[in-house]
């Protein structure tokens, strides 16, 4: 939604989990004023005349239920509007909007400009909007003001700040979690356009996906959000979601698009506290709003505590001072293809890397081992519902907690990321399918085997020339539909190696990178970048990546890829959310290696860092 819709995308080259208004920036307009001088001072605008008959006789009842709802204070209100006037309001904006494209690794969707502004277009265009100018200012009147002010609880509102745009999510288009805290946004809300002949008229269906998702807090003495959320609402015909943006606790996203042909239409926006010289203005309301000791979506992002905690999920362990090194080959041939043990393949991957901070490496794992974990990895897949999508057509959804057993478990804060992480040490289930016991043993031994030896350390100084010092690695499974990691900076202050081992089939199937799956290395130090590192990518429609400014890397997934990067402290990383339409889980092997500086960088001719 942003409610949300969540970007600085029309104002800048960067967006934020939970920081601005999509493209539309707050108008010091009243909507109501600007109807009189339009129409004549000598008018009354009737708001409520926009409105379902009986709306604002029922502000007691919604009181009640939006302050009984769970996880946190909401209430759909169905109908709401004026069926003409929304009938108009669809057709306007189906007709007469222009909608672009964006996507960043919070979201993708589609979303048209400004609609706060509309008085500020030229007249002719003006005259083609009458009902979008009609709603808006229904919605920035006072009377309407005071009645989500009374169901809310929220206090006054201000009439001199609208706020909202529009949204179309199609196949594959998503926003994922945030909390709509930033500036005096005090109160959000979701006007659904969803074409009420969908489905033959039945309405959205589970499987269409779109759906509003609520998160509740991880704990009680926890202002993370928990890995999955507990209510889903439809985008249905004519409804109107609000719920009171509060820090830590309004964490919502949008499931991605599922359903063939299927539009998810909305308007979004926020109400804003009272501003200078307006009725109930405070000069401490945002701190008294911040009482409680919630945390936000980009406090929480910019927590060291977290990022460090949150993003390796254990700390580096440093290596034995034993070198070991006769026995080196041997060790790493039980694993590695043996072209990558050769000394001469070895010096050309070395001068690669000086050239370019990073190398792509196919093949990496041996014939045997890679056809062990293709065949597991395939059968685990299919036993789970990932991957049955043909790339063209419509997939389903998995549900949450799909894959959560035995060994495996939901990994986040999902503000930051969400993915199943493998913990080797804990026994497998009984549940658990044969082919993932087996497939869990074997890439458990890879990370702590391969990627966690001296011998690797000293494998990857012979193909950088520089020497890691300490590592950590997790093996990770990014499912379809529900799995990404965000541009988040993990909190060191030193240059790391990175080297990931993708393990995804249909390679071909990613490569574009229309399903996600993706890693993406950011310059985290641009002076455009949010606070969170959220990078901005708008594409037309020729696919051309304009405002790819920032983007240093991007390697999409593949089947037995090794990816070697050399990080700067200033970049940041992330993997793409995998769409459901995705041939299958993205497992990878993300393994972190301290290194020192060293003589030998300053010659590589490369800034680093992918």
């Amino acid at each position: 939604m942003a409610a949300e819709e969540e970007s600085k995308a029309g104002r800048r080259s960067r967006s934020t989990s939970g920081s601005s208004s999509s493209g539309s920036s707050s108008n010091v307009v009243d909507g109501t004023q600007a109807k009189r001088s339009r129409t004549g001072a000598h008018e009354r605008f009737d708001a409520e005349a926009c409105f379902e008959r009986g709306l604002f006789g029922r502000a007691d009842e919604m009181g009640s239920e939006f302050a009984a709802a769970k996880p946190f204070p909401h209430i759909s209100i169905a109908p709401f509007c004026s069926e003409e006037l929304l009938q108009g309001v669809r057709r306007e904006m189906m007709e007469r909007l222009h909608f672009t494209q964006k996507e960043t690794d919070i979201f993708k969707y589609h979303q048209s400009g400004d609609l706060a502004n509309l008085d500020g277009l030229p007249e002719d265009e003006r005259q083609q909007l009458p009902c979008l100018q009609r709603l808006r200012d229904a919605i920035y009147s006072q009377q309407f003001r005071d009645l989500v002010s009374h169901v809310t609880g929220c206090g006054p509102l201000s009439g001199s700040r609208t706020d909202m745009s529009t949204n179309r999510y199609k196949q594959g288009d998503h926003l994922l979690l945030h909390d709509d805290v930033i500036g005096d946004r005090r109160v959000s809300y979701i006007i659904y356009l969803a074409d009420p002949e969908i489905n033959d008229g039945r309405g959205w269906a589970p499987e269409d996906g779109g759906h509003l998702e609520l998160y509740p807090r991880a704990s009680e003495t926890s202002w993370a959000p928990a890995v999955s959320p507990t209510r889903r609402l439809a985008p249905r015909w004519n409804q109107m979601v609000l719920f009171t943006v509060l820090p830590g606790e309004s964490h919502h996203s949008v499931e991605e698009v599922a359903g063939a042909c299927k539009e998810r239409l909305s308007i979004q926006g926020w109400f804003h506290f009272p501003q200078p010289g307006e009725p109930g203005y405070r000069a401490d309301q945002m701190q008294r709003l911040w009482q409680s000791g919630a945390v936000s979506t980009l406090g929480q992002i910019e927590a060291k505590r977290q990022r460090a905690a949150g993003l390796a999920g254990e700390d580096f362990s440093a290596y034995p001072d034993a070198a070991g090194a006769a026995q080196d080959e041997d060790e790493l041939a039980r694993y590695i293809n043996r072209d990558y043990l050769d000394p001469k393949i070895m010096r050309q991957v070395a001068d690669r890397f000086a050239e370019d901070s990073h190398i792509q490496l196919a093949g990496f794992l041996s014939t045997e081992t890679a056809s062990a974990l293709s065949g597991w990895l395939r059968a685990v897949d299919v036993h789970d519902g990932a991957g049955t999508g043909d790339g063209g057509s419509a997939a389903p959804i998995l549900p949450h907690g799909t894959g959560e057993r035995g060994q495996w478990s939901a990994f986040g804060p999902p503000v930051i990321q969400r993915f199943l992480r493998l913990d080797a040490a804990s026994p497998a289930s009984d549940t658990s399918p044969e082919a993932e016991r087996l497939a869990s043993d074997l890439l458990g031994r890879l990370r702590d085997e391969l990627f966690a030896s001296g011998a690797f350390a000293r494998w990857l100084e012979r193909v950088t020339t520089l020497a890691p010092s300490a590592q950590r690695a997790m093996v990770r499974r990014f499912r379809p539909g529900l799995d990404y990691t965000l541009a988040t900076p993990d909190g060191t202050a030193s240059t790391t190696l990175d080297a990931t081992l993708c393990l995804a089939h249909d390679a071909q199937r990613w490569a574009d990178g229309v399903v996600g799956g993706y890693q993406c290395y950011i310059d985290g130090g641009n002076e455009d970048a949010s606070n969170d590192g959220s990078v901005y990518r708008q594409t037309g429609g020729d696919g051309d990546g304009d405002g790819d400014d920032g983007i240093l890397l991007t390697t999409p997934a593949a089947w037995n890829t090794l990816t070697i990067a050399l990080r700067e402290p200033s970049v940041v990383k992330f993997v793409k959310y995998v769409g459901a339409s995705a041939p299958g889980s993205r497992w990878d092997v993300s393994c972190e290696y301290a290194v020192g500086d060293n003589d030998s960088e300053s010659d590589n001719g490369s800034d680093g860092a992918a």
